[in-house]
């Protein structure tokens, strides 16, 4: 099976992108067999900050790609040539920023899924509402094909969350039917070595969620 590259964008910070990818891939690599490289893409280099952190010989590899050098889209191109030979699966975490931004673009355009976490605030809905109207545009440019899937994220009680499903279909995304909490262990628990539940754990919502993941982007 081809290596699988899965992006988890959005053009406004706050959204929990990079919480949400840390814990999404501890899972993968502590669940399943597949060999992982998370490409930190976005200039806070959060996740190479924690894989440092934790120097464990036994988390999945991180590599923080560089976009302000010469010709960055070529050397993209290079690194994830040679990821691909090496991998199973590829994670990518985006920068905020405009769809049409050279960094997003081109990660959009070798991205074969789009995890988009979706939060209900004004500000957050206007800014994913526009990037899912860009979409479009962009895939004009792309080969081969890209699915595209919202996570509502930091749920809680607010009537604001009825407003999400109105963002399906938009950009031919589709949302995930398992939200996650705004829960405090989600931003504790992030690493590049240990799972944040136990895998057993059915009715954790994590775990639901992450059921959904596999199922979706087919992470066996």
């Amino acid at each position: 099976m081809a290596t699988k590259v899965i992006s988890f964008v959005t053009l406004k910070g706050g959204s929990g992108k990079t919480t949400l990818l840390m814990l999404t891939a501890a899972a993968v690599h502590n669940r399943t067999h597949k060999k992982l490289l998370v490409i930190d893409s976005d200039p806070q280099r959060s996740v190479k900050q924690i894989y440092v952190q934790e120097n464990n010989k036994n988390s999945y590899d991180v590599f923080a790609f560089n976009w302000n050098q010469p010709k960055p889209d070529e050397n993209f191109e290079k690194v994830l040539t040679i990821a691909k030979s090496k991998y199973d699966l590829i994670f990518m975490d985006l920068p905020p920023g405009r769809i049409t931004d050279t960094e997003i673009y081109h990660s959009i355009l070798r991205s074969d899924v789009l995890i988009v976490p979706v939060v209900a605030s004004v500000l957050d809905i206007n800014a994913t509402t526009t990037f899912l109207e860009t979409l479009p545009e962009i895939l004009k440019d792309k080969t081969t094909p890209l699915e595209v899937y919202g996570v509502i994220n930091k749920q809680d009680q607010s009537i604001e969350y009825k407003h999400l499903t109105k963002l399906a279909g938009i950009g031919g995304m589709q949302l995930f039917y398992s939200p996650l909490s705004n829960l405090v262990r989600y931003k504790r628990g992030i690493s590049t070595v240990h799972d944040i539940t136990l895998p057993d754990a059915k009715e954790d919502e994590f775990n639901m969620y992450f059921d959904e993941f596999c199922t979706k982007c087919y992470v066996f």
